[in-house]
């Protein structure tokens, strides 16, 4: 059974603001964010995957977003930008800054972070959606926290 466009104007406006923000949240460029926006509902189109509820509907549409990020990373042809021009230097120092540290983190402690703080999910949701003990995404989350404190915190010592 196909998709009415009513029912794909639906998932595009549920899903499509949290598929595009991972995507940034992972690849760091717009276009390539842009492109995975776009795979992800060209798989949704070619696949027509049949949802059990709205958790397994949710997590589908993380999973894919992370898988399509991690074979956009894998291909050598992928640009590297300096970070100065992903995001224009007026912004607030702090910001920047904590963009920078999260850019360092791993994929998987991005991903987390991502998912807790900039979309709202709990430990146990994230849990069921990257089939993780959520205690596990808890812990997780607190050695991620601690690297980016880290990262934010490096070189403070030589200002004096």
């Amino acid at each position: 059974m196909a998709y009415t466009d009513t029912q794909m104007q639906q998932l595009i406006a549920e899903y499509g603001p949290t598929v595009y923000r991972l995507a940034m949240a992972q690849l760091r460029h717009r276009e390539d964010a842009d492109d995975t926006y776009q795979d992800v509902f060209l798989k949704l189109i070619r696949h027509q995957p049949q949802f059990e509820n709205p958790t397994h509907q949710k997590a589908w549409f993380i999973r894919v977003t992370i898988n399509c990020c991690k074979d956009r990373l894998k291909k050598a042809s992928r640009r590297d930008l300096p970070l100065e021009e992903m995001e224009p230097r007026s912004e607030d120092p702090d910001r920047f800054a904590l963009r920078e540290a999260l850019g360092r983190l791993s994929e998987q402690a991005r991903t987390l972070v991502h998912l807790y703080y900039y979309e709202g999910y709990t430990s146990e949701e994230i849990g069921t959606l990257l089939a993780m003990n959520p205690s596990t995404v808890r812990s997780k989350l607190k050695r991620a926290r601690g690297k980016l404190k880290d990262f934010m915190t490096e070189g403070e010592d030589d200002i004096v």
